[in-house]
């Protein structure tokens, strides 16, 4: 809420500046540390099965105590922390300084899911990963924050076998699109219709010799 920026992310950095979850009652009711699916599945029990939700033109939510970031770290922390989500809801008429927000849990983006080798190496030959793309690496969840850790850990780590294997394998003598017509040639043939637009199928953007 407001429903303008319904889906929108309220970055987990104002949890880390010192803003509470509390419910209609002005409780707080988790731990400020909890993993994403603890967070999720606390703020769902309080808007359900206990009732402490806050009513919205979209539902039940619960309180995000934003001003109380300025109470901890004095005047004018959060323009300097957390300038875009000021600008955010002030275009609404919220100033978060001055009053909590309402949240929720949503699915923002799908993140996750590559299986990777220490070496960052995926299941396709020549193909590496790092960063929210990839899964495993904190477990079933992780703690807020550490996305920016594991990309530049695993980053680096990507970054440095790509390189030395990339020296190990010979450079074709000349590149072509040949392998995405035989692809979409396989896909007709076997009437797999599909409507999906990626920039590494589109025939377009090869350069043609003149």
């Amino acid at each position: 809420y407001p429903e303008q920026i319904f889906g929108a992310l309220v970055t987990e950095k104002v949890r880390s500046l010192g803003a509470k979850l509390v419910n209609i009652d002005g409780e707080v009711f988790m731990h400020p540390l909890e993993t994403r699916d603890v967070t999720a599945a606390s703020i769902i029990r309080e808007c359900t099965a206990r009732n402490k939700g806050i009513e919205t033109n979209l539902g039940k939510a619960i309180w995000l105590d934003t001003p109380m970031i300025e109470l901890i770290h004095g005047e004018g922390t959060i323009e300097k922390r957390i300038p875009a989500m000021l600008r955010m809801f002030g275009k609404y008429g919220i100033d978060i300084r001055k009053e909590p927000i309402l949240v929720y849990p949503t699915l923002h983006y799908q993140n996750g899911g590559l299986d990777i080798t220490d070496d960052c190496a995926t299941g396709v030959e020549n193909l590496y990963a790092a960063g929210e793309v990839a899964g495993g690496i904190h477990g079933r969840n992780r703690l807020m924050g550490n996305s920016l850790l594991d990309v530049i850990v695993f980053g680096r780590n990507a970054g440095i076998y790509a390189a030395a294997k990339a020296k190990e394998t010979a450079t074709p003598e000349k590149l072509t699109l040949e392998h995405i017509n035989k692809f979409n040639k396989e896909l007709e043939e076997c009437g797999a219709a599909t409507q999906t637009v990626s920039p590494m199928l589109l025939p377009h953007y090869a350069r043609k010799d003149r």
